[in-house]
């Protein structure tokens, strides 16, 4: 069972216990991220959540926060994302309060020295570095870009070296005083969790400013009116992101469209990695994935290819695509779900995955569903709705496509979209 509760300011408690475990995880997650930076400080949520760790008054360095954390044999990290941002101690459920106190302490009472801030910058563009220096990776930074064109949901959470040089101290406390509100957090915990769970939340965080942030900068709405986006490098398989827009977290085809996803590449035996990677060899990595955000959402296929093969893996990506409007067996369907449940099943073995399937459930104005829930949603999912979604998804003119690999002319790939 999940419990919701609401502490006089406003701070969400997502609690759910599993039997059998010794751990607990709790996650401190806060509704901001890339998507609510303006330009001029992209980049400033992931800052924040790297400065948290620098040191507090009751913890004044990295080193003391971490010693702690590693005495309880403890497993503690935090993450950015382009709607949230979290943060979570994951212990043996005896160090339960500790890891309410520790995370209460980093998040909201974090010093934010200027020397730190400065230091940390060299880090953090070192990891921007990194990652433009990972094709595998950028390619979905790319495909944000192609699909959503100026956007505020495309920036990424590293930010732009530009405007993480910029940021200073008091840009950082200013955003945090604006979004680190308690009617923006949901403390979410899972697994062994003590009966009076909530009195300790309420002890730690029942202090948090009260109020609510909903802000989103202004933006100017233009998208990419090019189907294509070519980054040419020197590498020695073509990495390619294909897809388009698609729903959101509450739309309630999104069980319809996961099923899809799965027949067409999302797992070893699904039909991509059958005919790219078992038949012809083009590539050890195929798949199909979706994302999704409160108000957006995109189905895509990553592959990261023969070079020579690249032209043959897109058509074959593109092919599949409209094989799934009139080519899917009840057989197909039932074996989809089977892993989905299964998938599902497997990853309630890990309070901090539930953990943060909660919170974020939450966050984003859903009804955070048990195990249960989820899988009678799937298993009610019919043939006809998923002939219906994949008419509706896949439109080949519609479909967008981000390319990283030694290639001068992106024109040859836009009229294999054109078809």
């Amino acid at each position: 069972m999940i419990e919701r509760n609401i502490l006089d300011n406003g701070v969400r408690v997502m609690g759910q216990s599993t039997k059998g475990s010794f751990a607990a995880s709790v996650l401190v997650t806060v509704k901001t991220g890339s998507r609510n930076e303006p330009s001029e400080v992209h980049g400033i949520s992931h800052f924040l959540e790297h400065m948290t760790f620098k040191g507090t008054v009751k913890r004044p360095t990295f080193q003391e926060i971490t010693r702690e954390v590693d005495s309880m044999g403890a497993f503690h990290n935090a993450f950015t994302g382009k709607e949230y941002t979290g943060y979570y101690i994951k212990a043996d459920n005896k160090h339960f309060e500790n890891s309410l106190d520790i995370l209460s302490d980093i998040v909201f009472d974090s010093s934010l020295k200027e020397e730190e801030i400065t230091r940390e910058k060299g880090t953090i563009i070192e990891e921007i570095n990194m990652y433009e220096d990972d094709p595998s990776t950028l390619v979905y930074m790319l495909f944000d870009e192609i699909v959503c064109g100026n956007k505020l949901v495309a920036q990424d959470s590293l930010g732009r070296k530009e405007s993480v040089r910029i940021i200073n101290r008091q840009k950082m406390l200013d955003y945090r005083s604006k979004y680190y509100k308690a009617g923006n957090i949901v403390i979410s915990c899972s697994g062994s969790l003590p009966g009076n769970y909530i009195s300790l939340i309420k002890k730690y965080f029942g202090g948090v400013t009260s109020g609510v942030e909903d802000y989103l900068p202004e933006e100017e709405n233009s998208l990419q009116k090019n189907r294509v986006i070519l980054r040419n490098k020197e590498t020695e398989q073509s990495h390619i992101v294909l897809g388009l827009e698609s729903f959101s977290r509450k739309d309630p085809n999104r069980y319809a469209v996961d099923l899809l996803s799965v027949i067409l590449g999302g797992n070893a035996s699904s039909r991509l990695m059958v005919e790219i990677r078992e038949k012809r060899g083009l590539a050890y990595h195929v798949a199909s994935m979706v994302d999704r955000g409160f108000d957006n959402g995109a189905v895509l296929v990553k592959a990261d290819l023969n070079l020579k093969g690249t032209e043959e893996g897109l058509k074959i990506i593109l092919s599949e695509m409209q094989r799934m409007k009139t080519d899917i067996t009840s057989g197909d369907l039932e074996r989809a779900k089977d892993y989905v449940r299964g998938s599902m099943a497997l990853a309630e073995e890990n309070s901090l995955v539930i953990a943060e399937k909660n919170a974020i459930e939450d966050i984003l104005g859903e009804k955070a569903l048990t195990l249960s829930e989820r899988i009678k949603k799937y298993e009610e999912v019919s043939l006809d709705d998923l002939f219906r979604m994949a008419e509706e998804i896949f439109k080949q003119e519609k479909m967008k496509l981000a390319v990283i690999g030694p290639f001068q002319n992106e024109q040859k790939f836009a009229k294999i979209l054109q078809g």
